[in-house]
C-alpha cells in the first residue's frame, strides 16, 4: 500500500498472533503544526511501491476522535503461490490525543511509515507531545 485510508475503511487488524505484544518501532518522529500532526514510525525494511518493485509492506490503522493504533507489518510475497510471510511486525498506540482527530492517512518511504492525523480544531500539540509525550 502507498496510500493511507480513513479508519472506518481500513483493513481488520491481523488475526495471527497479539499485535500489542509486537515490538513497537525502531523510532518515532513528530512534526506539529496547526491543522496536522505527522508522526514517522521508523521500521527497518519498509520499501515503498513503486512501477519497478512490489510493496512488502501492509499497515493496518484503527482510529476513532481520541485514540490511534497502527500495526505495521513487513513481509515476503510468495510470486507463486502469492502467499505472504510477515517477517517483522511493528505497533504503536496513541491513548488519547490532546484534542480531537477527525482523520488518519499514511505513506510509505524507504524503511518509515510517516501516518498523518489531521486536527478537528486547529491547534499546536507541541509543547504537550515534548512534555508529556503519547
Amino acid at each position: 500500500m502507498s496510500s493511507g485510508s480513513p479508519g472506518s475503511s481500513a483493513p481488520p487488524l491481523p488475526k495471527h498472533g497479539n499485535v500489542h505484544n509486537a515490538p513497537g518501532p525502531l523510532g518515532c518522529r513528530y512534526t506539529d503544526s496547526l491543522h496536522q500532526l505527522e508522526i514517522q514510525l521508523v521500521c527497518r525494511g519498509v520499501r515503498e511501491k513503486t512501477f519497478l518493485k512490489r510493496g512488502n509492506t501492509d499497515v493496518h490503522i484503527r482510529f476513532d476522535h481520541i485514540s490511534l493504533s497502527v500495526t505495521v507489518e513487513i513481509f515476503d510475497l510468495n510470486k507463486v503461490t502469492k502467499v505472504k510471510t510477515v517477517h517483522d511486525r511493528r505497533y504503536y498506540e496513541v491513548d488519547k490525543f490532546p484534542s480531537e482527530i477527525i482523520d488518519v492517512t499514511f505513506k510509505l518511504k524507504k524503511d518509515c511509515v510517516v501516518v498523518l492525523i489531521k486536527k478537528k480544531v486547529a491547534s499546536s500539540w507541541e509543547g504537550l507531545i515534548s512534555q508529556q509525550g503519547f
